[in-house]
């Protein structure tokens, strides 16, 4: 790879992790949303793949810090100051540790509900009997953090439309497939 593509975009291995991300976020964000809205006797499958697609989205976190701490990124755009620099690392810190925090609340959210971790081929029980009250605290803070992701994912996106459209930076560049 060219020093001059190095610097002006991310690397194909990482916006494709990035966008994937970005896919599951919101696909986990919806169904966590509709649970309610399945028939019942639905609801424990679709609960389930929300767990699995959550521990896939964890599991993706891994890669993607590691590259992010391990590779070169993009130079910011010219006419960003340095507040609005560390204003974007700031909001990039944020969204890294909802997207572990979320997550990871939303594991013990599972195992409180006393049912196992269906992968299909094989079960991971639960180590825990059944409480719901304990299973609703941590099942009202997985809620909150998953909102938490969205609101700044949201943000994120807002940001680098105006980035795109209002200063025409070209910012979007550095992250398109």
């Amino acid at each position: 790879m060219s020093q001059a593509t190095e610097t002006t975009r991310y690397e194909t291995p990482l916006i494709l992790l990035h966008w994937l991300m970005a896919l599951l976020i919101v696909g986990l964000y919806v169904v966590g949303l509709s649970v309610d809205t399945f028939d019942k006797p639905l609801r424990p499958t679709v609960v389930n793949l929300h767990a699995i697609f959550g521990l896939l989205l964890l599991t993706l976190v891994v890669p993607r810090v590691w590259w992010r701490f391990t590779h070169a990124k993009p130079a910011y755009p010219d006419g960003m100051g340095p507040l609005f620099r560390r204003a974007a690392a700031a909001g990039h810190g944020v969204l890294y540790l909802l997207m572990i925090a979320t997550p990871l609340v939303g594991i013990p959210t599972f195992l409180w509900r006393g049912q196992p971790l269906d992968f299909g081929l094989f079960r991971i029980p639960s180590p825990f009997e059944g409480n719901r009250d304990i299973a609703h605290q941590f099942g009202e803070l997985h809620e909150l953090a998953a909102h938490l992701l969205i609101a700044f994912a949201a943000g994120h996106l807002l940001i680098a439309l105006y980035h795109q459209f209002i200063l025409r930076d070209n910012i979007i560049a550095r992250m398109k497939p």
